[in-house]
């Protein structure tokens, strides 16, 4: 049990590290190219129809699931946020919609609980 928390644990600082790696080369490469108005809903963490997928990561950090859905006859990209419940891809609360690789809309869910 304890070499079980153990891995957990050394999983999840590879993880964060990861990601934390990949924001810093992100600030460093792509931020500062971007218009102003995109540098301020970033660093304000707020999104704005037409973010790209980087700019999205630099706002709101990895997500939890990365899914594709059919809406309308045509894919869109969504991608959940924050993790809750047993399985965060079906009940992530926060969801931001992606068609071409520009944000198209985002969406708080309220997801029931699962103790009752």
């Amino acid at each position: 049990m304890r070499t079980t928390i153990q891995l957990a644990v050394l999983f999840s600082l590879v993880l964060v590290s990861a990601c934390d790696t990949t924001r810093e080369r992100l600030m460093n490469e792509r931020y500062p190219a971007y218009p102003e108005t995109i540098k301020r809903a970033i660093d304000r963490g707020f999104l704005i129809n037409g973010m790209d997928h980087d700019q999205v990561f630099l706002t709101l950090g990895e997500p939890v699931c990365k899914k594709t859905i059919q809406h309308n006859g045509r894919p869109v990209e969504v991608w959940l946020y924050p993790p809750s419940g047993k399985n965060p891809c079906t009940t992530a609360e926060f969801r931001v919609y992606f068609e071409d690789g520009g944000v198209t809309g985002w969406q708080a869910v309220k997801v029931p609980s699962e103790g009752g």
